[in-house]
Order: structure tokens, then sequence, then C-alpha cells
């Protein structure tokens, strides 16, 4: 009696496993059609590159004199803001930085932090050298 029903059993455990099979891999998908729709895409890198050189200036350091940026700029994971790797010049030294506008500035290489404003408000023009090699001079 056992065997007869194991041998019924077989072909709807088969049937199972396919559907759930069959369905993890439509929903893991789907996400990526989803996803794709409903996600916006980032604006072009140079506006990027520019929100963050001024959130930089006006929330973190208003001293800054230079920020050249060294890459494109990218989101460096799932539901990661968008950041880039930059040289940021204040008071004549340059720090590594990896600033986004959605972010506080991260520094890189050694515990190089520049030091603190006295100012709250920009000192001077800023120039930004972009990742394509373009520069703009903003007041």
């Amino acid at each position: 009696m056992r065997t007869d029903q194991a041998r019924r059993l077989r072909p709807s455990r088969l049937v199972c496993v396919l559907a759930l099979t069959c369905l993890l891999m439509l929903s893991s998908t789907a996400c990526s059609w989803v996803g794709d729709r409903l996600m916006t895409p980032d604006p072009p890198n140079r506006e990027l590159q520019r929100e963050s050189a001024l959130v930089y200036r006006q929330e973190w350091q208003p001293d800054v004199e230079k920020i050249r940026f060294t890459q494109e700029g990218d989101r460096p994971g799932f539901g990661a803001s968008w950041s880039v790797n930059a040289i940021a010049t204040v008071r004549g030294v340059e720090y590594q930085v990896i600033i986004g506008p959605d972010i506080g500035p991260a520094f890189v290489g050694g515990s190089d932090i520049p030091p603190e404003s006295p100012t709250t408000t920009p000192s001077g023009p800023l120039t930004v050298t972009y990742s394509d090699g373009t520069r703009e001079v903003i007041g």
C-alpha cells in the first residue's frame, strides 16, 4: 500500500518543485523589470558632480578652494547613495574625499581630514574640475 501512495505522490511533488522553481525565477527577473520602470534614472554625472561639490562646500567645508573629480561616480550597491571620488583643496592642502549630494564626506588615504572652518559661509570662488576634464568656477 505504501508503494502505491509513494508512486502517486512523486508526480505531484515534481509538479510542485517545477512550479516553485518557475515562480522563483519569474519573481527574481520581475524585480528588475519593475525596478527599471519604477526607479528614475540618475541625472548625468556632471550634474551630480556639480551638486556634490556645492553640497560639500555649503554643508561640510566652506573653505574648499578646488574640487577635482577623479572618476565619474556611481551607486556602489543596491540602495546606496550616489557618490564620487575627488580631491578637495582646502587652504592649499589636498585631501582625498568621497562625496555625494546625499551623503556626508568620507576621507580616503589615512586620517587626513581638513581642519574645521572658522566660517560658516563659502569664503571664495570654487574651481571644479569634472571627471570629463571640463572646468567651472563657481562664485
